[in-house]
């Protein structure tokens, strides 16, 4: 076994191919299997294709779900946040990771910070493609993915001063 130094490397590394490795094992034979010393083994006979047959019903039509067991999507109400500066984010992740819409009420701050806490939820948002919208002068809606605010939510929100009517109630 005359081996250069990369023939050695692969060997060690378990690359190079025994010429064993690719053979199937002996079949055995009967001689070959021994009864079991003891008493709690039992063997086991392999199954025929006649020991238990098969039926195979053809279904024509698709199992529904009885209605009443169907979940429904209930409407998240969203949660209004009057920001009065970053020490509010955390409040906005914890909102947003519970998937509950939320609308930032940035009107009372100065338009620097205000930026900055947009930014901060635009952030938020791109990990997992939530949704910023601007809906109306100094309110952002941030929406966690698989929400969405519902009409009657919308026409809430307008009444209390946090949406535009405009903006397609």
């Amino acid at each position: 076994m005359n081996k250069n130094l990369m023939g050695r490397v692969w060997d060690f590394l378990g690359l190079v191919e025994d010429e064993d490795a690719w053979n199937p094992p002996p079949a055995s034979t009967a001689a070959d299997v021994h009864s079991p010393s003891s008493g709690n083994v039992r063997l086991l006979s392999p199954k025929t294709p006649d020991s238990h047959p098969v039926s195979s019903v053809l279904r024509t039509e698709v199992p529904s779900m009885p209605r009443e067991h169907l979940a429904v999507p209930l409407g998240v109400e969203t949660e209004v946040l009057q920001v009065d500066g970053f020490q509010d984010c955390p409040h906005l992740t914890s909102w947003y990771k519970a998937g509950v819409p939320v609308m930032l009420d940035l009107r009372s701050l100065p338009a620097e910070t205000a930026q900055g806490v947009v930014y901060y939820a635009t952030g938020l948002t791109s990990y997992n493609q939530g949704q910023v919208s601007q809906v109306g002068d100094g309110l952002v809606l941030v929406t966690p993915p698989g929400a969405s605010v519902s009409q009657s939510e919308k026409a809430r929100l307008a009444k209390i001063g946090m949406w535009r009517s405009s903006t397609g109630i």
